[in-house]
């Protein structure tokens, strides 16, 4: 194995390379090729093209082969280990304390590195290279690919995109969650809708609503599994302005947006009211009692002024019943799914949320809805009762215009057999091999517990200098 000192020399510069849907991740794709052709490998990049708006053009696969490039698709061979690439560090930068603010900062000390993708799986790719940094200079029988896929926070499109190309056809593949480096062979899928609704008009300030409140949310993004232990920014906010409604607030809304990662809590949330001049300073009492009950100042921020000389444009009040309606449902939803967990996994249930609140005029809404369901839920079947639900909202509704749209689902895998260990409610792409009929398995650096996606992101020198020795002595045991 390679010198361990020169391994968190690479860590470090790993994690200092952005990779998420904005930078994409070109930039780390050059690098590590460059240190895997350095240890042998023959290497190959694979650019992915894709026509999604949030995310950046720069996509690319990176493939590592231990010997042999040439792919036979009649014929599988070999063993695959494939990782994704990207990451995400959620919406609010200053939680990143430990690297002041910059989750691509890579702060290390003697025990630790701190940095976005620590546990995401860029870390454990490092430790795959190194753990088979020895194999192209030894004969063995079996070729081993080394493979990183870029925007799984997306549909997982990099690992779709190599199934479909062919480009690598093994025998069997080992794909990636933070599960301690115990084996395990079972994944949750995913579906993520998004609906848009668009009313017909707008609403001008006609009834002297004319004192203005911005509201900004903070909360705590981490993965959709990580529920319990995350601060969704979108239900701080929405439960401040409901409890201002039980208390006689009249207020019209003028703007709403609602920020989170792929497969994350939202921890952004921003709304614009608007209050009649008499209830202006009793709203600000209000606000600052209920801040202060909840021990909320550091949550939410909150901003008044005097709306312009020109008027503002309100959302229509119907939208926001829809928005606040297909919330409830969606939630509901979930607590339907949930009647049937599934006790092979460390977290038996479903989550799901509202990700992603985006208003093209105030009049049109688009709203994302995520789901991290067990794998014994059909998804054909949870999308078609979604469609429902929302039909059945569009049609109390007939002056607003619903359009439903499915953004992409990923079955979940599904073993024959289950292993002593807990499968991980961590999404991955098994599910795509499965269905490809690779035999897969998931192994990964890391834990649940770390809060992979989270700020503060971070893995121990211990815990890595284990993971690569698991990985050559894995490695060498499948290349015979």
């Amino acid at each position: 194995m390679s010198n361990f000192s020169y391994f968190k020399e690479c860590a470090k510069k790993v994690l200092s390379i952005p990779s998420h849907d904005e930078s994409g991740d070109d930039e780390l794709v050059l690098y590590l090729k460059a240190l895997m052709t350095e240890f042998g490998f023959k290497t190959q990049i694979q650019p992915v093209g894709h026509s999604i708006d949030r995310l950046s053009k720069r996509q690319s696969n990176l493939i590592g082969f231990s010997s042999d490039t040439l792919v036979d698709r009649s014929t599988r061979r070999g063993v695959m280990f494939v990782n994704p690439l990207d990451v995400t560090c959620g919406s609010v930068a200053a939680q990143w304390t430990l690297t002041q603010g910059n989750p691509f900062a890579s702060v290390v000390d003697e025990n630790r590195i701190v940095g976005a993708g620590a546990i995401q799986g860029k870390l454990d790719f490092l430790c795959r290279i190194f753990g088979a940094s020895e194999l192209p200079r030894r004969s063995h029988k079996t070729p081993i690919y080394l493979v990183g896929t870029c925007a799984s926070q997306f549909g997982m499109l990099g690992s779709k995109y190599l199934v479909e190309s062919l480009s690598v056809n093994p025998k069997s593949v080992y794909t990636f969650s933070p599960t301690q480096l115990l084996q395990t062979n079972q994944s949750p899928g995913q579906l993520v809708f998004q609906v848009e609704i668009d009313a017909a008009g707008k609403e001008r300030d006609s009834k002297g609503y004319n004192r203005c409140v911005e509201i900004v949310t903070t909360g705590l993004s981490l993965d959709l599994a990580q529920k319990d232990h995350a601060s969704n920014s979108f239900d701080l906010l929405m439960n401040l302005l409901l409890d201002a409604t039980d208390a006689g607030f009249d207020f019209q809304w003028g703007s709403l947006s609602v920020k989170g990662a792929e497969g994350a809590i939202p921890d952004l949330a921003k709304v614009k009211i608007y209050l009649t001049t008499f209830q202006f300073e009793d709203f600000k009492l209000f606000i600052k009692n209920q801040l202060n009950q909840g021990n909320l100042d550091r949550t939410f921020r909150v901003e008044y002024a005097n709306a312009s000389d020109s008027g503002a444009s309100f959302i229509p009040q119907q939208l926001v019943e829809v928005v606040l309606r297909l919330d409830y449902e969606w939630k509901q939803f979930i607590e339907k799914l949930n009647l049937s967990p599934n006790s092979s996994f460390d977290q038996p249930l479903s989550q799901g949320s509202i990700t992603r609140v985006q208003m093209n005029s105030p009049g049109k809404i688009s709203l994302s809805f995520e789901l991290r369901l067990m794998p014994n839920h059909s998804l054909a079947n949870v999308e078609k009762e979604w469609k429902e639900i929302v039909s059945k909202a569009a049609s109390n509704y007939s002056q607003l215009h619903f359009q439903l749209m499915k953004n992409y689902s990923i079955m979940g895998a599904v073993s024959e057999f289950v292993l002593s260990s807990k499968n991980i409610n961590y999404l991955n792409d098994a599910g795509l091999f499965v269905k490809a009929k690779f035999p897969t398995s998931i192994v990964g650096l890391g834990s649940m517990n770390a809060h992979p996606k989270g700020p503060n992101e971070q893995v121990s020198w211990d815990e890595l200098e284990k993971a690569i020795h698991f990985y050559q002595d894995l490695i060498f045991a499948m290349s015979g």
